[in-house]
């Protein structure tokens, strides 16, 4: 296997980011084979596949007790009930982007509460930021994670060129 062939090569990685799918036995092999990891980024996603939801393998993360950072894409593409139609949909129906704005809001609150609760656990990992797409959330004093920080990204490889705070971004956080 690739990953456990990287681990012996490189035993004291910490950061992964690859296109890999965000599956049980992709996550399971991943911290097997490279158990110093820090930071891990599988932006290949799950997909429409609801019986293959990102929520399904959150405690395959404990595995993983020296992680600060996790980078997932868009919630779209992690299987958890938010498929939001293509671009030209919302010409016609201006509401539809609002709803779909909530719905994701919703569905990503939902992902980091399943962070914190599966992963988050006593000899856990002690994560201090959730990406999902381009959001960073840091996990805050409240006990809970908070927009943070917008990653801006080059359009073809979708390389990270700065992580801006909220309030320098343009864009608004809650």
């Amino acid at each position: 296997d690739d990953i456990q062939q990287l681990g012996l090569k490189h035993p004291g990685l910490k950061k992964f980011y690859c296109q890999e799918l965000c599956e049980t036995e992709r996550v399971l092999a991943i911290a097997r084979s490279l158990p110093n990891l820090q930071e891990i980024g599988l932006r290949g996603g799950i997909g429409r596949y609801p019986s293959n939801s990102v929520m399904d393998h959150l405690s395959c993360y404990r595995m993983l007790p020296k992680l600060k950072r996790i980078s997932f894409p868009w919630v779209s593409f992690l299987g958890v009930g938010f498929y939001p139609p293509c671009g030209n949909a919302y010409f016609d129906n201006p509401g539809l982007r609002v709803r779909f704005v909530a719905k994701e809001k919703e569905v990503t609150e939902q992902l980091l509460e399943g962070i914190r609760r599966e992963v988050m656990v006593p000899g856990g990992p002690c994560l201090q930021t959730v990406v999902v797409g381009e959001t960073v959330y840091a996990y805050g004093s409240k006990g809970r994670f908070q927009k943070s920080r917008i990653i801006r990204r080059t359009g073809r490889d979708r390389r990270t060129i700065v992580e801006e705070d909220i309030e320098n971004s343009g864009d608004e956080g809650d």
